[in-house]
């Protein structure tokens, strides 16, 4: 059961976009400081923030590493409380210079918005170590997760790896990437791209949003991610009875 709870609470925090983050003030002494920021999740489940120098959190985080984000499933009617949310707490630093040309690149493939933020007010990439999570999948189905049980372990492939998985699918199979979101999300759109692989999923971007695909399985090497987008893309040629080549021939 905590096994299934730490998967739901992943995938939750896969699926979103946005989440209301917490530090603690450096104006206001001991107080919480909430605002609603986009975030990016890494390979292995951190969050990854692009927060603009003169902003609060930076201020905030500088004094004090310690935040919190919450992630939740908004009700589009009823009782917000039925749904599931997550509250993930743990400690961020700046990304160090070393990984940050090749996360920003990452980060701005999922928010092409944030190319234009290089030129303006001294951004830079915050990533959040997670202590614990506390997820809430509805009435009665609480639990909190710990560190070990959140972690996912760092696949064989790295940034550039990704990049290049990315681009082939985005040059070489964009009608599979049309084809994955609509099997997926009921989304027909003209122009998809892939911009991001995780072990346990990737994203595909149309319309000006991000759309996240799970994985039946865990992928750890390239060959892995190869034989999902494969299934996936055969999956959806056969419920849509097309026929044209398969992703990542």
């Amino acid at each position: 059961m905590r096994e299934q709870a730490a998967f739901e609470a992943r995938t939750l925090v896969r699926q979103s976009s946005v989440c209301v983050i917490s530090t603690l003030s450096k104006n206001l002494q001991g107080y919480p400081f909430g605002s609603v920021s986009p975030f990016m999740t890494d390979s292995q489940g951190r969050l990854v923030f692009y927060i603009a120098g003169i902003a609060q959190h930076s201020r905030n985080l500088t004094e004090d590493s310690r935040m919190c984000a919450t992630v939740f499933d908004a009700a589009e009617q009823g009782d917000q409380n039925a749904h599931a949310r997550v509250t993930i707490v743990g400690d961020a630093a700046p990304v160090p210079a070393e990984e940050s040309d090749a996360l920003l690149e990452r980060y701005e493939r999922q928010y092409p918005e944030a190319i234009s933020y290089r030129q303006a007010h001294d951004f830079q990439l915050w990533r959040m170590d997670v202590k614990r999570v506390r997820y809430i999948g509805g009435f009665g189905h609480i639990f909190w997760i710990e560190q070990n049980e959140w972690d996912a372990q760092e696949p064989e492939w790295t940034l550039e790896d990704e990049k290049r998985m990315v681009e082939h699918m985005n040059d070489d199979h964009a009608d599979a990437n049309q084809l994955m979101l609509k099997l997926i999300h009921q989304i027909e759109a003209e122009h998809v791209i892939m911009t991001t692989i995780v072990p346990d999923g990737c994203y595909l971007r149309a319309n000006e949003k991000n759309y996240y695909i799970q994985f039946e399985n865990v992928c750890m090497d390239s060959q892995a991610v190869r034989m999902e987008l494969v299934r996936l893309t055969k999956l959806a040629r056969k419920e849509f009875n097309t026929s044209t080549e398969t992703a990542q021939d």
